[in-house]
């Protein structure tokens, strides 16, 4: 993840993250004035709805001090900390949400695990991130990446592997479009999801080139974007 170094540029370059995060807000289902802990809050595309639209009480949090300090200027009626989800002890929630956090876990049924202890008895967790066959177009070229990729199926076994409950779940795909395939390399670049891996400059040319032959369309380029939240308890 690049996400300290991405902070200024995100939001410019992540509009799937941004459309995927209105979904989210919809099938969250919180009554107006819900207190929520949001984690991996990002600059707030998320806090953005669960704020505004849903009228929450909303403790955002993430793991950059960079995207914290963006995300409090861009929606201040949230209460913002510097949080590493992954790692540390969460506070005591009703409602735990995220959108596009738990893929980057290297193990997220300890995770998942760690977050559960967190909840009230009566609480419940929506988390949503990417999934099979997310970027489909792009893997076929460079099959190797930052994420361990999994299907809604392998996903549905992680959360029931850490002892939870999935009482809902709902999967969206988006097909933006981009002018070409170096313009949809550097948005994935510039909000941060190309993580550290490194490509040879020849071998990412090449790449480039190819997916500009095998996916373009009259409109441009596009790019297949997949999109799971799943709501469950302990």
């Amino acid at each position: 993840m690049r996400f300290d170094a991405c902070a200024r540029t995100y939001d410019d370059h992540a509009s799937p993250q941004h459309a995927f995060a209105a979904l989210v807000a919809g099938f969250i289902r919180a009554d107006p004035g819900a207190s929520i802990l949001e984690l991996g809050a990002g600059t707030g595309a998320l806090t953005h709805h669960l704020v505004r639209t849903m009228g929450a009480k909303v403790q955002a949090t993430d793991g950059s001090r960079a995207m914290v300090e963006r995300g409090s200027q861009k929606v201040p009626e949230a209460k913002w900390a510097v949080l590493e989800a992954f790692a540390a002890r969460l506070p005591a929630s009703d409602l735990q949400a995220s959108s596009g956090l738990l893929q980057w876990a290297v193990d997220p049924v300890s995770v998942l695990r760690l977050w559960g202890t967190a909840l009230t008895p009566a609480g419940r967790m929506v988390h949503a991130f990417p999934c099979l066959p997310c970027l489909e177009e792009w893997r076929s070229l460079v099959p190797e990446g930052p994420v361990h990729w999994r299907d809604e199926a392998a996903w549905r076994q992680v959360f029931a592997s850490a002892g939870l409950s999935v009482k809902r779940a709902q999967v969206w795909t988006l097909r933006p479009r981009f002018p070409s395939a170096l313009n949809l390399v550097r948005a994935m670049h510039l909000s941060g999801v190309t993580g550290q891996v490194r490509l040879g400059p020849g071998r990412l040319r090449q790449a480039i080139r190819s997916y500009d032959q095998r996916f373009r369309q009259a409109q441009g380029v596009y790019a297949t974007w997949v999109w799971m939240a799943v709501e469950a308890t302990v």
